[in-house]
């Protein structure tokens, strides 16, 4: 694992003051021989200076609310007195509460050397930005991380050959549902940018097989709030693996803004809380639900805003005048279903299939559970302005077996991969069961609730449904949007991919 700070917000007036200084040297060695006192000064001022620190925009733009000057003279004195702008933060931040400052400081991190099960720890945190190495467009080696549960349960060999084993199948299921990709696409197979797309689908599919212990990397950008809110929550993580990434990202990060992360350890509070939950749930539930009386492989919407294009078309009446909510609830519910298609319907009428919904969107909500492939999950998760609650992995789910796959006869490959890896999770969940789900696949599931407004959903058909999606989570995307038409059939009429959008707009008829 390695953690590499790639960079950080920085004043550019001191960062231009200093180009200017490197121009003067640059111009003084042209002119003379005997410029290395200058240069000495230069480096030395630029070496040791700490003017270059995100901390200084925290603490001008803290002074904003309560300082008349122009805030490029806030961020001037902030810049010449750091250790004054320190502990204006410390003061703001953490003495007066206001939090919200830290966010103007900026992160950029180098990510390496993760394990896949610790990516959906990591990516937990919604407002930060992730670019993640795609396991669907690059082969993938034998690169995995072996947890030191494993190694201290002394299963670091078994491990390592079920490993071995999960990764040979991946190369023959590739290998394998190359010439399937062929026959059934004949007219991409003729060409070579045609063959990279075939290509690519076949280790989409194959990918399923991989163990979640799997290594990545990735590029993540957060503010030092949500850097020290990270930390805080992977610290208290139960992988060992994840307790070191919090550590290699305080330590990247931390010198650079001492006065912005702070609390960077678990509390009781987030150590202790789910326990007891859980403790309260057993011991207070007279009747315990078995998984077998539970439907597993579904998607239920669980629940949803009443009478929902109601309450849309009263959000996007109630900016447009000066009634009282009430007052035009009042009226929307008496209108004709003509009229009420025909209000909402105007909000589509110059949208285009890259435009986002009208923020009213957001006024209409929707919930769903459901139980979907780790591959899946891994695309859901980045939908942040989501609110999505995960249960463990569970084996007694099953697993999710790509098409290709059982039409290129290589299900008998698929399932015995399947078998190590579930005999080498059982055992590993005799002596440590936290590190267990290391040893899963892509293809196994877990449970999963999704909770967004109609406008997220919006943003999900658009780029879930297309038909450049990955297979799995198009299939998920497009049971949801199917749920919603049925509870919100006129909100949701240009809820699309972007490659129908055209299409469904036009029979819409909205000119009429």
């Amino acid at each position: 694992m390695k953690v590499i700070l790639a960079g950080f917000n920085v004043d550019t007036e001191r960062l231009f003051e200093y180009k200017k200084g490197a121009l003067k040297l640059k111009d003084l060695s042209q002119k003379r021989d005997d410029q290395n006192d200058e240069i000495v000064e230069f480096l030395n001022e630029l070496g040791t200076s700490e003017e270059l620190t995100p901390e200084t925009f925290s603490a001008a733009y803290a002074r904003i609310s309560r300082d008349p000057r122009p805030v490029n003279e806030l961020r001037r004195v902030a810049v010449e007195e750091v250790e004054t702008a320190r502990k204006l933060n410390e003061s703001i931040i953490f003495g007066m509460g206001h939090a919200s400052v830290a966010e103007h400081a900026v992160f950029n991190l180098d990510i390496i050397g993760i394990s896949r099960l610790v990516t959906e720890e990591l990516q937990r945190t919604r407002l930060a930005s992730y670019t993640e190495k795609s396991q669907r467009y690059i082969t993938l080696t034998n690169d995995h991380v072996i947890p030191k549960e494993i190694i201290d349960a002394g299963l670091e060999s078994p491990f390592k050959d079920a490993v071995s084993e999960l990764n040979q199948t991946y190369h023959k299921l590739y290998k394998g549902l190359l010439p399937l990709m062929d026959k059934k696409h004949p007219d991409l197979a003729k060409d070579k940018k045609g063959k990279v797309i075939l290509d690519g689908w076949a280790k989409e599919d194959a990918r399923y097989i991989v163990p979640l212990a799997t290594q990545t990397q990735m590029g993540m950008t957060a503010n030092a709030r949500t850097l020290e809110m990270t930390i805080r929550r992977l610290s208290v993580s139960k992988l060992m693996e994840a307790r070191k990434l919090a550590k290699s990202i305080y330590d990247a990060a931390y010198p650079h803004a001492p006065s912005l992360i702070k609390y960077a350890k678990g509390t009781d509070y987030d150590t202790k809380t789910d326990d007891l939950i859980k403790e309260s749930f057993l011991t207070h539930t007279p009747n315990k639900t078995t998984v077998d009386e539970i439907d597993n492989f579904s998607l239920k919407l669980i629940d949803h805003t009443k009478d929902g294009d109601i309450r849309l078309a009263t959000a996007l009446i109630f900016p447009n005048t000066n009634l009282d909510y009430a007052s035009i609830l009042n009226q929307v519910k008496v209108m004709s279903q003509d009229n009420l298609k025909k209000t909402i319907e105007s909000s589509f009428k110059y949208m285009e299939s890259y435009d986002r919904a009208l923020r009213e969107f957001e006024m209409i909500n929707l919930t769903f559970e459901a139980v979907m492939s780790s591959s899946c999950f891994a695309q859901l998760k980045r939908h942040r302005m989501a609110t999505i609650i995960n249960q463990d992995y569970d084996i007694d789910l099953g697993v999710e077996i790509p098409g290709t796959i059982l039409e290129a006869n290589l299900q008998d490959d698929f399932t015995k991969a399947i078998a190590i890896s579930e005999t080498m999770y059982e055992k590993i969940k005799s002596t440590s069961p936290q590190s267990a789900p290391y040893i899963l696949t892509n293809a196994h599931r877990l449970r999963v609730l999704i909770s967004f407004n109609l406008r997220e959903l919006y943003h999900i058909a658009r780029i879930r449904i297309d038909k450049t999606a990955q297979w799995d989570i198009r299939n998920l995307s497009a049971a949801m949007v199917k749920m919603a038409k049925e509870v919100f059939p006129i909100g949701t009429a240009l809820a699309c991919s972007k490659d129908t959008f055209s299409e469904t707009k036009e029979n819409l008829n909205l000119n009429k």
